[in-house]
């Protein structure tokens, strides 16, 4: 059982590992793996990555519907299991907390797990775990009430983007970073 606890917004930034076979984006790939390198080991600022412009346009930005998609994962508010827990609050911590937490990676291979068990989950399982009761008693941010009509449909959006989102990533065999902003 792996536990976080944290709070704002979510965002998600594509970082890739491997290579791509054209021309110019081999470049960019070595140059992201290499400041990922750097980041693990001390000699680069995960902030100067993280807040790229070049890297904005591939981050995906899920709102506060962040603590609500990893109840409908796991079940829980801050617990899980792998490799479900991945999704929203897993990774390994990179660099110090930025106020809201640290940023944090998941390898490829962490990726493409949690794509393959996003995968298997069909819309209908995903659905019947929305429970708008437990979700107030655990306090799920944001909503004060998530018996509103229009919270699952404000969760599920985001949901859908999440899944595309780590499907997309594991195709393209890249890892992630994590963070809160």
């Amino acid at each position: 059982m792996v536990h976080r606890n944290s709070a704002l917004n979510w965002y998600f930034c594509k970082i890739c590992k491997g290579s791509v076979d054209h021309g110019n984006d081999r470049e960019i790939v070595a140059n992201i793996c290499r400041k990922l390198e750097g980041i693990k080991s001390g000699e680069e600022d995960v902030v100067d990555i993280i807040y790229d412009e070049n890297h904005e346009a591939d981050a995906l930005d899920i709102d506060k519907a962040w603590h609500a998609i990893h109840f409908i994962l796991n079940g829980s508010a801050w617990e899980g299991e792998l490799p479900l827990f991945n999704t929203i609050l897993g990774g390994a911590e990179l660099g110090e907390d930025l106020g809201v937490g640290p940023v944090r990676y998941l390898t490829d291979e962490e990726v493409k797990c949690v794509a393959l068990s996003l995968s298997n989950l069909s819309e209908q399982e995903l659905k019947s775990r929305f429970d708008p009761d437990m979700m107030n008693a655990l306090e799920i941010y944001p909503a004060l009430d998530w018996n509103r009509q229009d919270e699952p449909e404000y969760v599920f959006a985001y949901l859908e983007q999440v899944i595309d989102y780590y499907l997309d990533a594991s195709r393209k065999n890249n890892a992630m970073l994590l963070y809160i902003s």
